[in-house]
């Protein structure tokens, strides 16, 4: 690929991604304005934008030739293992921070849920991990430096993408640029690792509908209505810390450099 060609494709995607999300942000907060904040017209329309972004990312993936290393088709799931903690982990720190449901507005909403939470993981891993990660690896990614260097930019550029929504007051949006980095860090080595993104996707998916479950069928409030304190920043941060670990470990622990030699075999 060349340099122009590389550096066209990736603007495509971040104005394109960057542009799906303000646009998305625009029409939620003027149903919010116009007093529509029901659940299922605000989950609609996200699973809409979600959606819209699957399609491009897989585009762009296909446009690319990164298939292979994006862990779309290739090989079966390498180290199946090392998805074991991030699937327990994040599972039971969403638990534990998720208010009690109000079950007369969770059950109706169950099956529209697990729709947006699929949306989520799908869209989130394919643009993140399965474009734009692969891309840089595709690029950059001929040494274990690069290839660790591919992970963390992807990682942190998912982090800093949450500042677009602002919902949750400045402390809390610093803690949930912290909680994606360092989801995205370990999400993006285990891919490296295990060579399939199918799983993330489960993963995520998973992660999403548990810590979306106390708020399914609750009315759309409007923005910084809920600003966390900085004390509960802190804690979030803490609590998703381990990920960041993890993500070390795995990162330092395996060869993550086989990964660059995909590109040999397309």
């Amino acid at each position: 690929m060349t340099k122009s060609k590389f550096w066209n494709q990736l603007a495509i995607f971040v104005i394109t991604l960057l542009a799906i999300l303000s646009i998305r942000e625009y029409f939620s907060y003027q149903l919010i304005e116009k007093g529509i904040d029901s659940y299922q017209t605000h989950t609609f329309l996200k699973i809409g934008a979600n959606l819209l972004l699957i399609f491009v990312s897989y585009y762009l993936i296909k446009q690319n030739g990164l298939t292979k290393i994006s862990g779309l088709k290739g090989t079966q799931v390498k180290m199946w293992y090392l998805l074991i903690f991030p699937l327990v982990y994040l599972v039971l720190v969403n638990a534990i921070f998720m208010d009690d449901p109000k079950m007369d507005l969770l059950l109706p909403n169950i099956g529209l849920l697990v729709i947006y939470a699929i949306s989520i993981g799908l869209s989130e891993e394919l643009s993140i991990r399965g474009f734009l990660q692969s891309h840089l690896i595709n690029e950059f990614g001929k040494t274990k430096k690069n290839i660790v260097l591919s992970i963390f930019v992807s990682s942190l550029f998912f982090g800093l993408i949450h500042f677009i929504k602002f919902d949750k007051g400045i402390y809390g949006e610093l803690s949930q640029v912290c909680f994606a980095t360092f989801i995205g860090a370990m999400f993006g080595a285990l891919l490296v690792i295990t060579k399939r993104l199918y799983p993330l996707v489960i993963i995520h998916a998973l992660i999403d509908f548990v810590a979306k479950l106390d708020s399914a069928g609750n009315p759309i409030k409007h923005r910084i209505a809920n600003s966390i304190s900085i004390e509960s920043a802190v804690l979030t941060t803490l609590f998703i810390l381990p990920c960041l670990i993890y993500a070390l470990f795995l990162m330092k622990k395996y060869k993550l450099i086989e990964q660059a030699k995909i590109n040999k075999h397309k």
